[in-house]
């Protein structure tokens, strides 16, 4: 079904005569020109996130899904020392995967928020989780159904996130200086982690091979969350999150951009107008 409606878009977006982009010119800016050659484009992101979040009254929820609040737990822990875990609201892992995962956080012994929402899971289980796992973490951890994303992320106390490289998610987890384990699954998820890892060097892979492996999924929690890894991704993450944050303020590439927009809008709904 998603596929259909990918391959659908590309078609339709012929017959466009603008068209939006959720990122950021300086993030994307060789890719953009590329495009302008064919349609006019516009880069005016972040479009899923308010540049008004100063406080935790102001983060809508974005999903019907109920959610745990999760800021009692989070500051009793250390800055930095919470890894969130999330692999969106759609797509599913298999078992094995998710076993492996699940194994990965017992032996990195590093505290972590982990959603595990209805259905995530390819198989029958209630949630897919090993038996005896919550008891095995204890306070070290915690599962929860869902969440408020951008609140757990811009926490103190979370200092990384793994997650399935949706476009939403990494905007979010760059808004909030979050650096990334990234697991893409399927659709844009592995060209947005392209992006993340190989091109702003803000992440690193879950694995680097074809395979989940606990042992290799525990090494890159220790490398991500604490040593040397871990300051070179929050010192890129801190220069890249300043040019998220720079678009949409006042004079800023997206504000500028979505001028421009509504300029060329109303100049064309002018011609068709005298056309006619």
């Amino acid at each position: 079904m998603v596929h259909k409606v990918v391959f659908t878009a590309f078609k339709e977006v012929n017959k466009a005569d603008f068209i939006l982009h959720n990122t950021v010119q300086e993030l994307e800016t060789k890719t953009l020109s590329a495009l302008d050659k064919y349609h006019r484009n516009y880069a005016i992101g972040p479009v899923n996130i308010s540049k008004n979040l100063t406080t935790n009254s102001t983060m809508m929820s974005k999903s019907l899904l109920p959610e745990s609040d999760c800021t009692q737990w989070l500051d009793s822990k250390s800055p930095g020392s919470v890894l969130y875990v999330s692999f969106g609201s759609l797509v599913q892992i298999s078992k094995q995967v998710f076993e492996e995962i699940a194994y990965g956080l017992l032996l990195s012994e590093v505290n972590f928020i982990w959603v595990v929402r209805p259905g995530i899971v390819a198989s029958h289980d209630a949630n897919g989780l090993p038996a005896g796992f919550e008891d095995a973490v204890q306070d070290r951890g915690l599962v929860i159904p869902w969440c408020n994303q951008v609140m757990v992320l811009s926490n103190p106390a979370v200092g990384g996130f793994l997650t399935h490289c949706g476009w939403n998610s990494i905007l979010e987890s760059i808004w909030c200086g979050t650096p990334m384990i990234c697991h893409p699954i399927k659709n844009d998820q592995p060209t947005n982690r392209k992006l993340v890892v190989d091109d702003w060097k803000i992440g690193i892979n879950l694995c680097d091979g074809s395979s989940v492996d606990r042992e290799e999924v525990a090494l890159k929690i220790k490398c991500l969350m604490s040593g040397n890894i871990s300051k070179g991704l929050n010192q890129r993450i801190t220069e890249v999150r300043a040019k998220l944050h720079n678009a949409v303020h006042v004079d800023g590439s997206s504000e500028r951009n979505f001028d421009r927009f509504i300029e060329d809008l109303m100049e064309k709904f002018e011609a068709t107008v005298t056309e006619k």
